[in-house]
C-alpha cells in the first residue's frame, strides 16, 4: 500500500494523536480539574473537558490502531476463510453482522451485573480477541449508544450530566477497545510458533494498563480533587462492600473479567478455524 497517498496514513495519524496528546495536557493543566475554579463534580466545565479528552485524543487514538488493524486484510476476513493475496473490505458483511451481534450483546448485558460479574468487560473483550479493534469500537458504540438512548434511557428524570456525557465516555471506551483489538491479534494471533500463554500475557499487559488508565482519568476530570480521590480509592485501593469477593472494581475487571472474556472470544475464534490451520495452539 502507498503510504504516499491521501491525507491519512500511519505516519499522519501518529502526529495527529500526539497532537492530540498534546492539547488534551494543555486543557488539562490549564482547566485543572483538581483545582476549584471547575466547581463542582459533572459540572459543565469539567464535561467540556472531558469532550476534549475525547474527541481531540481518543478519537486519534482509536482511529490509529483500527487504520493500522485495517491494514491486515488477514485479520479482517472471517477466521480461518483468508486466502493470500484477497482483498477484504473494513466493513464487509462479515464486520456489519460482527458489529451487529456484539453491539446487541453489550447492549443487553449493561442493564445488570449479576451481582458483580462486569459482563460489559467480558464481552467487549471477547470481540477484540475474536473479531479485533474495528469490530470492538463499533460494537461498543453501537451497544452502548442503544443500551443508553433507547433501553435505559439516561435522560429520564431530566437533562442531566449522564446524558451529556454519555457520547464522550463510550468514545474514551471504544477507543480503548480499538487499541486492545489491534495488540491482541498482533502478539496472539501473529504470534506464529510462539507460546501461547507467554504471548497473551504481552497482550493484557499491554493492554490493560491503557484500559485502567483512560477510565482513571476520567475520574480526574469530573471530579473535584476530594471526590476523586475518594472514588479512586473505593474502585482502585479499598476492598468495597457489593462487589465480587470484596475485590476493589477496577482490580477485578482487569485480572478476571478481561482476561476471561478474551479467553472466551480466543475460543470462539480457535473453534472457527478449526481444521483450516489458520491458528495454532
Amino acid at each position: 500500500m502507498d503510504e504516499s497517498k491521501g491525507f491519512y496514513n500511519e505516519r499522519s495519524g501518529l502526529i495527529i494523536m500526539i497532537v492530540g496528546l498534546v492539547i488534551f495536557i494543555l486543557a488539562f493543566l490549564i482547566m485543572n480539574p483538581l483545582g476549584t475554579g471547575m466547581g463542582v463534580s459533572e459540572s459543565p466545565q469539567r464535561i467540556v473537558l472531558l469532550y476534549i479528552f475525547a474527541f481531540v485524543f481518543c478519537l486519534p487514538f482509536g482511529a490509529y490502531w483500527m487504520y493500522k488493524f485495517a491494514r491486515r486484510p488477514d485479520w479482517l476476513a472471517m477466521a480461518g476463510r483468508y486466502i493470500q493475496g484477497m482483498k477484504v473490505a473494513v466493513f464487509s458483511p462479515y464486520s456489519l453482522v460482527a458489529i451487529g451481534i456484539v453491539g446487541a450483546l453489550f447492549a443487553a448485558a449493561g442493564l445488570g451485573d449479576l451481582g458483580g460479574i462486569d459482563l460489559q468487560a467480558m464481552i467487549i473483550a471477547a470481540s477484540a480477541s475474536l473479531f479485533g479493534g474495528i469490530v470492538s469500537f463499533f460494537g461498543l458504540f453501537v451497544g452502548q449508544i442503544i443500551a443508553r438512548v433507547l433501553i435505559n434511557p439516561v435522560w429520564v428524570g431530566g437533562v442531566s450530566a449522564g446524558a451529556l456525557s454519555l457520547l464522550p465516555y463510550t468514545l474514551i471506551d471504544a477507543s480503548i477497545w480499538a487499541y486492545f483489538g489491534w495488540v491482541y491479534f498482533r502478539f496472539v494471533h501473529d504470534r506464529g510458533d510462539k507460546p501461547f500463554w507467554r504471548q497473551f500475557f504481552i497482550a493484557w499487559i499491554l493492554g490493560e494498563p491503557i484500559h485502567q488508565i483512560w477510565w482513571m482519568m476520567t475520574y480526574w476530570i469530573m471530579n473535584t480533587r476530594e471526590a476523586a480521590i475518594l472514588a479512586v480509592l473505593n474502585d482502585w485501593v479499598i476492598p468495597g462492600a457489593g462487589t465480587f469477593f470484596g475485590i476493589p472494581y477496577w482490580w477485578l475487571s482487569g485480572i478476571v473479567f478481561v482476561p476471561v472474556g478474551l479467553l472466551a472470544g480466543e475460543a470462539a475464534r480457535r473453534a472457527m478455524t478449526s481444521g483450516r490451520g489458520q491458528t495454532k495452539a
